[in-house]
């Protein structure tokens, strides 16, 4: 059985992603976005990295794809159109990076999010000093592992920030940003769900007492908690809400109120932190929920 791994950076965690895949009995391609080519002719349609056509694999997944969001969308109407099993399912439905996007889906199913306003006009600052109390946050909507992030404390420091980066007029390149209200947290969660199962929780620290980010790819430390009833609910209903068959949900909890609210759920979670904290093997666990698709599919 053929497994393809798609994939926009070589990171070490695609290896460790190839040796399970491996253990399980696949054999597995790793392929980088950039080298798909697409045919279209008198022959019908198929995508091929080099000579390999991918409609000879068994199963097909997509682990990140930030720059190739066209590509990925034409390789979901492959998928569909050749009956290929394609992770995640959302990769086929809805293949928009966006936070904007997943907030929306998120919302209007009732789940509890921090009041967010999205915009891409400089001149907002009377609206967002009029919905939110200083500091403010503010998210690239396609950032990941919490770079372009940023905490505005004061008029000035919005001011310039929407003078830097939202320009008069928008193109393909410029970057979209939403602005939440702040909560004040020492710490994060982040539930890590594979199908419609928990693998385990851990909270995650900032290394920096004064950095309000708490991402292990920053340099924050992490620890393996216990998962509540209610934090295995609300991230199962998230990833099904969203289509993400492996997914990292994360919430924060306000360390005054002691009311929870779901952050963002990431369609290709880094593990490496998790493992750590946790000892679960990610890479196996998900190579075994494929390796069961593929052979409940052949029955």
């Amino acid at each position: 059985m053929k497994l393809a791994i798609f994939h926009m950076e070589e990171i070490p965690t695609l290896f460790m992603l190839e040796k399970a895949a491996r253990k399980v009995g696949f054999s597995p391609y790793l392929f980088h976005l950039r080298d798909m080519r697409f045919f279209v002719g008198e022959k019908g349609f198929d995508i091929k990295v080099g000579n390999v056509s991918i409609k000879d694999f068994s199963l097909i997944f997509v682990r990140g794809f930030w720059n190739y969001q066209n590509e990925v969308s034409l390789l979901g109407k492959f998928c569909d159109t050749y009956h290929i099993p394609l992770f995640d399912t959302a990769v086929r439905t809805n293949p928009i990076i966006s936070k904007n996007d997943d907030l929306f889906l998120l919302g209007r199913r009732g789940l509890d999010l921090i009041k967010t306003i999205f915009l891409e006009n400089r001149g907002a600052e009377e609206l967002l000093m009029k919905q939110f109390r200083f500091p403010i946050v503010v998210k690239e909507v396609r950032g990941k592992r919490g770079f372009d992030v940023y905490l505005l404390q004061n008029k000035k420091q919005l001011q310039e920030f929407l003078r830097a980066n939202i320009p008069p007029g928008k193109t393909l390149a410029t970057k979209t940003y939403q602005f939440q209200e702040f909560i004040p947290a020492d710490f994060d969660v982040r539930v890590l769900v594979l199908g419609n199962k928990v693998l385990g929780a851990i909270e995650r620290r900032s290394a920096d007492p004064h950095d309000f980010r708490h991402n292990i790819s920053l340099g924050g430390f992490a620890r393996q908690i216990p998962v509540t009833p209610e934090m295995r609910r609300l991230a199962l209903k998230a990833a099904k809400i969203l289509k993400f068959e492996f997914a990292g949900v994360d919430f924060i909890t306000h360390k005054k109120t002691g009311k929870m609210y779901l952050l963002e759920v990431n369609r290709s979670p880094g593990f490496e932190g998790f493992m750590k904290a946790t000892g679960i093997d990610v890479p196996l666990e998900l190579m075994k929920f494929f390796l069961r698709f593929v052979r409940k599919k052949l029955q």
